[in-house]
């Protein structure tokens, strides 16, 4: 009689666990986005996890000159601003979703080859694909960072505000997404400007999205 209470006990503990696991993929899954999603997402809930904790845990507490150096493009990168906690872990799991659409669009048209350097007096160069932006970087009152950007070294391009979280060494770069396309438009002549527009479409589907990407600093 005993062994046949154990034995029930056991199975009953097992249900439990695959609801329990079953549960946690589905949420997970909810964070990653939905089922049009890329593939690694979503048959890797725990990485799509990391990723949203990353952006969550990933903080703006530096200055400009700690991030002088060369950083490299690892993925696209999306924020949605909030002081609110809660809606901080929300917009982490939406931006994970977001990031993973915009990656084929970042693909097409070569940002994924996106490069930044910052040097001592905080003027910096972006490469984007095969254009290249050059400009000064200053910390704003709000914690965040402000862009000047130039074309060619000699063409303004105005100003852009960017949010950048740190973490290690990995550098979240996120552009006011509205004013990032317009720059990316203005030098549309080495890009794709129907893909430009698809993200376009996509960016705008949200508020107060900023854009940009993942970049890891070189050793």
């Amino acid at each position: 009689m005993k062994f046949i209470t154990l034995c029930i006990a056991a199975i009953v503990s097992l249900s439990s666990m695959t609801v329990q696991a079953q549960s946690l993929k589905d949420i997970l899954g909810g964070l990653a986005g939905s089922s049009d999603s890329t593939k690694t997402s979503s048959s890797n809930p725990l990485g799509a996890l990391g990723s949203v904790l990353g952006n969550v845990l990933a903080n703006d507490k530096f200055t400009v000159d700690d991030i002088v150096g060369s950083w490299n493009y690892s993925s696209p990168a999306v924020s949605f601003q909030s002081d609110n906690a809660l809606k901080k872990i929300g917009g982490a799991g939406a931006a994970t979703a977001v990031e993973n659409k915009l990656a084929p669009y970042y693909k097409t048209i070569g940002l994924t080859s996106t490069t930044l350097t910052v040097d001592a007096d905080h003027n910096f160069t972006m490469k984007l694909g095969v254009a290249q932006l050059k400009g000064t970087i200053e910390k704003a009152e709000d914690g965040g960072l402000v862009f000047a950007f130039n074309a060619f070294g000699k063409i303004s391009l105005g100003k852009v505000s960017a949010h950048a979280t740190k973490a290690g060494s990995t550098l979240n770069l996120t552009f006011d997404a509205t004013k990032l396309i317009q720059i990316l438009t203005k030098v549309a002549g080495v890009l794709n400007n129907t893909t430009l527009k698809a993200v376009t479409d996509l960016v705008n589907s949200y508020d107060g999205i900023y854009i940009g990407f993942k970049l890891n600093k070189q050793s």
